[in-house]
């Protein structure tokens, strides 16, 4: 049986993200004496924030999966509640009295993925809050508890780094719309900083990635960011 934990999950996490971002350090000092420079460096900074969060997010699905391969009673009680109603909801109580739910002690991991994700196509979240909303429900106190903990600013943090991947990948007016919306936000209590997209709208994605504030690209705060709630999690 292939298993999986925390410690295991947040590694692989950490090791891909400094790889992409020591990869984009790279590239970038071997592209700034060239004539194509500006557009290069605004591709390579889409691009790898593309890849960046496509990793917290692989992040977040299997992390879910170790705590859940830790401990499934929560998620199995939940399914069994569930399953109870909707046979209540279809069939009269003597039909439903037949049918009896048999809870397993232990799990595989390809049983849970059977389970909890059988399309196969990793747990997604749309928001920071929906991901609360499901360790609350799946996931036993102690583990819950540790994404539960991720504070409003960092759930800002999340939300518009996914609200900027949406717009790299559909390009569409309703994902430039909700991108900006999430930056004028981000920066609210004077957490963030420099993150927020100030009166003007972000258009050029690469441009606003790149743009260096306080000594630093935009993604790289981004990729700091996105480790350290990692590492809470």
């Amino acid at each position: 049986m292939r298993k999986v934990d925390r410690a295991g999950v947040l590694a692989d996490f950490q090791n891909s993200c400094t790889d992409l971002v020591a990869r984009f350090d790279r590239l970038v000092a071997s592209a700034t004496a060239t004539t194509t420079s500006d557009g290069d460096i605004s591709f390579l900074a889409t691009q790898s924030f593309l890849t960046l969060f496509v990793s917290f997010e692989r992040f977040c699905s299997d992390l879910v999966l170790a705590y859940m391969n830790a401990d499934f009673s929560k998620y199995q009680a939940d399914l069994a509640s569930r399953i109870d109603a909707s046979i209540a909801g279809k069939f009269n109580s003597a039909t439903a009295a037949l049918v009896k739910f048999n809870p397993k002690l232990h799990v595989s991991v390809s049983e849970l993925e059977e389970l909890v994700d059988p399309t196969g196509w990793n747990l997604t979240f749309q928001t920071t809050s929906k991901l609360k909303e499901f360790a609350t429900k799946s996931l036993i106190d102690a583990h819950a508890a540790r994404i539960n903990a991720i504070t409003l600013p960092e759930g800002r943090l999340i939300d518009s780094a996914r609200a900027i991947r949406d717009f790299i990948a559909h390009q569409s007016r309703g994902s430039k719309a909700r991108m900006n919306d999430c930056l004028s936000t981000i920066e609210v209590g004077g957490h963030n900083n420099h993150l927020g997209r100030g009166v003007n709208e972000v258009r050029l994605v690469g441009v606003y990635l790149k743009a260096v504030h306080g000594g630093q690209m935009r993604l790289h705060r981004y990729s700091q960011g996105l480790l350290a709630i990692a590492a809470g999690m």
